[in-house]
């Protein structure tokens, strides 16, 4: 492994170790960090159907299912069958659910709050810029 490598993977522990944190300390407490993925996925995907979540994921729709009961019986997701297809449900995000952007605010400013304390203003503004360059080649 490179140093390149071995830099990024400590800084996606260290992002994953925030975010934990964030949660551990949030109404989202119950969450598993998989659960807590999962329900990002649909909030960022605007009420999907078990198959567009599937497919986003990468898993099966039974596999789906059984995690979206879960988050059903969480209180953070509502099952709603479509008014043009019966067959059709879509997940939509609760009040409960919907905190989840908070959330990640929360995580996102301790992560700055962290860079900033570990880099000069100087080293910061660079870093940012740096981001910025890697944001806009993806």
């Amino acid at each position: 492994m490179t140093n390149l490598s071995k830099a990024v993977s400590s800084l996606s522990d260290l992002i994953e170790k925030i975010l934990e944190e964030s949660i551990s300390q949030s109404d989202f407490s119950d969450l598993t960090q998989q659960q807590f993925h999962y329900l990002q996925v649909i909030v960022r995907m605007k009420n999907p159907t078990l198959t567009e979540l599937a497919g986003e994921l990468g898993l099966t729709k039974p596999t789906v299912s059984v995690l979206v009961n879960k988050l059903v019986e969480k209180g953070y997701v509502t099952r709603i069958k479509s008014g043009e297809d019966r067959r059709t449900t879509h997940l939509l995000i609760n009040k409960k659910g919907d905190k989840i952007n908070s959330l990640r605010e929360i995580a996102y400013q301790r992560m700055a709050e962290k860079i900033q304390s570990a880099l000069s203003e100087t080293e910061t503004a660079i870093f940012t810029e740096l981001l910025r360059k890697l944001v806009r080649q993806s």
